[in-house]
């Protein structure tokens, strides 16, 4: 009988600190809203781009 290999293991991600929990929240947030305002228009959002080299 052979073994099989076994798949590699993904290393952990670090847990978000609350800033980056925070800042993910809030683009969601303004995402869920762009797309609530635009419906049912044909036309997809067009969300800004957030910059995080402001931080």
């Amino acid at each position: 009988m052979t073994k099989g290999k076994q798949p590699a293991k993904q290393p952990r991600q670090p847990k978000p600190s609350e800033d980056e929990k925070a800042k993910r929240k809030a683009e969601n947030d303004y995402l869920d809203e762009a797309l609530e305002e635009s419906f049912p228009a044909s036309d997809p959002i067009a969300p800004p781009k957030f910059d995080d080299s402001k931080n």
